[in-house]
């Protein structure tokens, strides 16, 4: 099980750079979790509708990472796939003419198609079924496969793409999407429908539970790319339909899908809700958008039709900028992916905007590309840097950084406080909020403590993300007086007897979880907390130790080593003992960590107990032993 934070932005992402990152960090709860679908029965294929944007996390990662190609001329991999044709073929046959029945071409199928991962065999296995299966006999087949879903006993860290049935269904899902004409073999032989009446009425709805399997995240990566290789008006609809239902990964297997298509009609519209309804996964959609849109086109505000898709595209640019500023420093990165296109031509529209109309997000993408060019310049004067690819691009920025610089300083920080302070419950402020917190302006911290103290309820995971925004920012301003504030938001919103009067948990909670948001709330006043250094907050601080989330503890124990550095007081260094039994590890390595920060010694015989008894600990336990000079 990895743990991440819960939506905060982690530069360290092994994919491309956002806010999504699953690895294991010993103070973090997952970003989100994937989840078999549940249990569902219907005559159509199961389409499982869930309240969490993120599910589908870890198949998502799984199939982005790079799969070494199919080598299809080795004598082992002619001879398993001249297998699988004869085995294939006799269930053909035995559907069409000998009336087996689906139930039971279904379980014969299920295993024929469990060769390997989807992402490496799907180019070859489906024109391969198709060749096969071109009259349509399996498409009953397929849609009983679909509709058995994937095992319902996962961990929440496996890959239903990895089971058997899990296999079969993507395999299958795929396959709805060649048959472009719909052969409804099934019904012309039950019913007596035409060949004809049977191709209209399947074409129909092939794409329909197509649709529905595109807004479910567990099926939207293999749903949508069926609709762009079935290529008809229906299935192109069914992508619109789909877009405007779909939410995290599904939302973004869709907007792929459409931009695959490379039809330029569609990019206002999927600028024009680009980043909503995909918490976490921002730079997921961003990065797409930009390599296929050329948003120079689209960030002016030429009447009020485009106004608001000029702010989506400016929100893109900045996460993009971002997303390339976080990789910068990697060490072996490639080239940023903000030099994938013209930076210079989108920077001069940028600028030009801003002395038409000054937006925050505007503003916010400026401010990310004097960041980014600021590190390239400062690395490429030093000669660390030298490939043309990335200095070419920087020297054609460079005219324009004085400029930006000085609206950044000037006209842009008043443009981002007018916009905290005026703008409305329902604009989503996380991006604003964090640029003014890199910016350090002091200005920000009435309007931000005012927005807290408006707050009455907790809505959702996005504004649950704001909160944390508002507070991590409050907290890097340093003003102490805001802590008081913050304390009263988390007191209206988030149940805290109730949380600790729970069992406290090993995992972390799901992704589907109703009290996700509240931990994501509990976790940044705590945060804040320590990093604000008010020692009065101490008593907050030791009852998060009590809660019942792994990953609010995990912040609690964190702020708790920072308000008290040294165990001065006595309740620290109790807690610390206590943590030291929290089923969490990840938790007891913190407290681990904790033990020697404090010289703790009266902590030694929990820690000689931790190495004998619990072996995924025995070596940080060790550790600790080794460094107070006891082992």
């Amino acid at each position: 099980m990895s743990d991440t934070d819960l939506g905060r932005n982690n530069p360290n992402a092994e994919q491309e750079p956002g806010f999504l990152h699953i690895e294991e960090k010993e103070d973090k709860q997952p970003e989100v979790e994937a989840h078999p679908a549940g249990a569902e029965s219907s005559a159509a294929p199961r389409v499982v509708e869930r309240s969490s944007v993120n599910t589908g996390t870890v198949e998502h990662l799984a199939a982005r990472k790079a799969m070494p190609a199919l080598d299809t001329s080795t004598p082992a991999f002619k001879q398993r796939m001249a297998e699988l044709r004869a085995a294939l073929t006799r269930l053909v046959t035995g559907i069409r003419w000998d009336n087996l029945s689906v139930d039971e071409a279904a379980n014969q199928v299920i295993p024929l198609l469990n060769v390997g991962p989807v992402q490496q065999w799907k180019a070859e296995m489906i024109p391969f079924l198709f060749e096969i299966d071109r009259a349509g006999n399996f498409v009953p087949v397929w849609l009983h496969i679909i509709e058995r879903g994937d095992p319902p006993d996962l961990p929440a860290d496996a890959n239903p793409a990895e089971t058997a049935i899990g296999r079969a269904r993507r395999f299958a899902i795929l396959m709805l999407g060649r048959y472009k004409h719909g052969w409804a073999v099934e019904k012309q032989k039950s019913l007596g429908f035409s060949r004809q009446g049977a191709r209209e009425d399947k074409t129909e709805s092939l794409p329909k539970i197509l649709a529905r399997l595109a807004i479910d995240p567990n099926t939207s990566l293999y749903a949508t790319q069926a609709l762009v290789q079935m290529g008809t008006n229906s299935a192109l609809q069914a992508l619109l339909e789909a877009h405007k239902q779909a939410e995290g990964w599904a939302k973004i297997d869709v907007m792929e899908a459409l931009l695959a298509l490379n039809l330029e009609q569609f990019h206002e519209i999927l600028l024009a809700s680009a980043l909503e309804r995909v918490p976490g996964l921002e730079s997921y959609a961003a990065i797409p958008l930009y390599r296929s849109i050329p948003l120079e086109k689209y960030l002016h505000t030429e009447g009020s039709a485009s106004s608001y898709t000029a702010r989506q595209a400016a929100l893109v640019l900045g996460q993009v900028l971002q997303n390339s500023l976080s990789s910068a420093s990697k060490a072996g990165s490639s080239k940023p992916i903000a030099f994938e296109r013209d930076l210079s031509l989108t920077l001069t529209a940028l600028l030009d905007e801003l002395h038409a109309h000054a937006t925050w997000e505007h503003t916010l993408a400026l401010h990310y590309s004097g960041r980014l060019m600021g590190y390239y310049w400062g690395a490429i004067s030093k000669g660390a840097i030298k490939e043309p690819e990335i200095v070419d691009p920087v020297y054609s920025c460079l005219p324009m950084m004085h400029e930006v610089e000085r609206w950044i300083n000037g006209s842009g920080r008043d443009t981002l406080l007018e916009a905290l302070s005026e703008g409305g419950e329902d604009i989503n402020l996380t991006p604003l909020v964090k640029v003014l917190g890199e910016l350090r302006d002091s200005r920000a911290n009435g309007p931000l403590t005012a927005r807290l103290d408006e707050v009455r309820m907790l809505t959702d995971r996005t504004q649950a993300l704001m909160l944390d925004a508002m507070c991590t920012t409050l907290g890097q301003l340093g003003d102490r007086r805001a802590l008081e504030s913050m304390q009263q938001m988390l007191y209206r919103t988030v149940d805290t007897n109730r949380r600790k009067s729970h069992a406290k948990r090993r995992e972390p909670l799901t992704a589907e979880d109703a009290d996700v948001p509240g931990s994501i709330v509990y976790a940044a006043f705590l945060r804040a907390c320590g990093m604000l250094g008010d020692r009065s907050r101490l008593e907050s601080v030791l009852a998060g130790l009590q809660d019942f989330d792994p990953y609010v503890r995990g912040q609690a124990l964190e702020a708790l080593k920072r308000l008290d550095p040294g165990g001065e007081d006595t309740r620290s260094r109790q807690a610390i003992s206590s943590a030291l039994n929290d089923p969490r590890d990840a938790i007891v390595r913190s407290a681990l960590q904790g033990v020697v920060q404090y010289r703790y010694h009266d902590a030694l015989p929990e820690v000689r107990q931790i190495h004998e008894t619990r072996p995924p600990l025995a070596a940080a336990a060790f550790d600790t032993l080794r460094q107070l000079g006891q082992a």
